[in-house]
């Protein structure tokens, strides 16, 4: 059998090569908007990116690392409530956490050979929740009460019908005509946005919750970029196009710099979450881990994991950039500036709550928003369903990889 440091060195890494696939997964995030309205070659985009990755660190909050370390399973799944663990028992806990973070590592390579934009937070996520139901069962998944689901989806069913029904009076009684289903959904999902975002918060947690936040963060992208596009809009309708965006290429640089930081703070926390989890399990204390019974970030786990996500951007992949910049619609610096920088709140305000969005889904959904400042049909929304269904089976697959990364590595231990 193998030793218990080796494990522990092994699956370490495991983690920083899924934070350096993440950033070489998600370089198109950071980068796309400002290619696509070439202010920056890709070259000099990809080296800005990275930097701003590692600079994401300077934001002191782990409130995201702790979600995914504590606030996803029942960590009593990996023997945490029982330390010092048997030999056997440590084994079973590192198979658990190393098959859901091989299975992230899987589904990225796949989506990336296929150049879809899918989250590699989702699918950490749907890895470690796949090895933990073929461990324990689907009890050690964190879910909230029935009382509580209920009253969200009551709340937020409601707010739905609303904002559909709204549009569906509006359009057929003053303009006589008929929305579409299309129209009638998006004007439900945005009605039921805010209270979506307020009531996840405070009712729901676990899985749920970040199943609720995977649809309201791509909407709170496309509303923070949508609004930003239109004030854009009302603030320099006197000046000529060539001025704006003249102007607008300078503060795109500002803008994707802020959003390449934000990036980082968010999804360098994934990684720092399982490897502290891993320490906690492997009950190794200051200096190289966290005090006992504390879930406190070493600053070497910090600087690692923002390293190898940096690293990952700056080899990043080319083909989603394609996807991202190029067949999504036709942007122009004004409209880079007001995605990056709607994306970047959105990924800040939720940083700072310590949920666990979906960079790719922010930048995409914001993408989608600001051109649909022009008209709806700027957008190819032919390529916005392909990459919608890309996110709807990221958790599914990556867990079904998962579960099987943990088979093998069960086996492969002996336990």
């Amino acid at each position: 059998m193998v030793d218990l440091l080796t494990i522990i060195v092994v699956a370490i890494l495991v983690v920083f090569v899924f934070d350096f696939f993440n950033g070489f997964h998600d370089a198109a995030n950071a980068i796309a908007t400002i290619v696509a309205t070439k202010v920056l070659t890709p070259t000099k985009a990809v080296a800005m990116a990275a930097a701003g990755n590692f600079v994401g660190m300077v934001f002191i909050t782990n409130a995201i690392a702790e979600t995914i370390g504590k606030g996803i399973i029942d960590t009593n799944v990996l023997g945490v409530n029982a330390l010092p663990l048997s030999d056997a028992a440590f084994f079973h806990s590192m198979a658990i956490i190393m098959g859901g973070v091989a299975g992230a590592i899987v589904w990225d390579i796949v989506t990336w050979l296929w150049g879809l934009p899918t989250s590699s937070s989702h699918a950490l996520i749907g890895g470690i929740v796949g090895a933990t139901v073929l461990a324990a069962g689907p009890a050690y998944i964190l879910v909230p009460t029935t009382a509580n689901m209920l009253l969200f989806v009551f709340v937020t069913g409601m707010a739905f019908v609303l904002g559909s029904a709204s549009l569906f009076a509006y359009t057929f009684i003053i303009h006589r005509d008929k929305p579409t289903l299309g129209s009638l959904i998006l004007a439900g999902l945005l009605t039921g946005l805010l209270p979506a975002v307020i009531l996840g918060r405070i009712l729901l947690k676990g899985l749920v919750q970040i199943v609720v936040y995977m649809v309201a963060a791509p909407l709170v992208g496309l509303v923070f970029a949508f609004g930003l596009a239109l004030l854009v809009i009302r603030l320099f309708r006197r000046q000529t196009p060539t001025r704006v965006n003249h102007e607008f290429r300078r503060l795109q640089l500002v803008s994707s710099f802020f959003y390449s930081v934000t990036h980082g703070t968010n999804d360098a926390q994934k990684g720092m979450g399982i490897i502290t989890l891993i320490l906690v399990v492997a009950a190794i204390g200051p200096p190289w881990g966290p005090p006992s019974g504390e879930f406190h970030i070493p600053f070497w786990v910090i600087v690692g994991a923002h390293a190898s996500i940096s690293l990952g951007t700056f080899f990043g992949g080319w083909r989603i950039v394609r996807t991202m910049s190029q067949r999504v619609t036709h942007l122009r610096p004004w409209q880079g500036f007001a995605a990056e920088t709607g994306g970047g709140i959105a990924l800040a305000s939720t940083a700072l709550a310590g949920i666990p969005v979906s960079t790719t889904h922010v930048i995409a959904s914001a993408i989608m928003g600001v051109g649909a400042t022009r008209r709806l049909s700027a957008v190819r929304w032919g390529v916005a369903r392909r990459i919608f269904w890309a996110w709807i089976i990221t958790i599914p697959a990556s867990a079904g990889v998962g579960m099987a990364v943990y088979a093998v590595l069960r086996m492969a231990f002996g336990v």
